[in-house]
């Protein structure tokens, strides 16, 4: 019996996941634009778990979602947690980007002024520690 488990966890082909690392890390950005300063990212995790991120928030704690704005002139905003309240500056920022604690399955709205709010849903996958992904939000197939 329990050689039968370790054929099941036991192995080459088997990936373990040392140390603590995020489930996803998710980049957000627009095709030809930055993303406006008034963006919030809405993540739903553990089926009723949600927590919210918004560029213009000032030292908000959080649990679950980290994002790192990426400064149109190349530089890297500090995170929320590190910064303050510096927050990030009226002209937007080139991207985002995520790293999502979920613990397993998630679902990812993006809400931007003037686009239609997308929900992306994120899953683990087998023999992957943290899962990456770039959504481009305006992209024709972004969804």
């Amino acid at each position: 019996m329990i050689s039968g488990l370790c054929t099941l966890g036991c192995g080459p082909d088997h990936a373990e996941c040392t140390g603590s690392h995020a489930d996803f890390r998710v980049t957000l950005k627009l095709r030809d634009r930055p993303l406006p300063p008034d963006t919030v990212v809405h993540v739903t995790y553990g089926g009723t778990g949600m927590e919210d991120y918004s560029p213009q928030e000032d030292g908000a704690t959080h649990e679950v979602v980290f994002c790192r704005p990426d400064r149109i002139d190349g530089g890297v905003e500090p995170d929320a947690a590190s910064a303050g309240s510096a927050g990030v500056d009226e002209s937007g920022v080139a991207q985002l980007t995520c790293d999502l604690w979920t613990g397993g399955f998630a679902t990812l709205q993006v809400r931007i002024t003037g686009l239609t709010t997308m929900e992306y849903k994120l899953a683990p996958q087998e023999h992957v520690c943290t899962v990456t992904r770039t959504i481009e939000l305006d992209s024709p197939d972004a969804g």
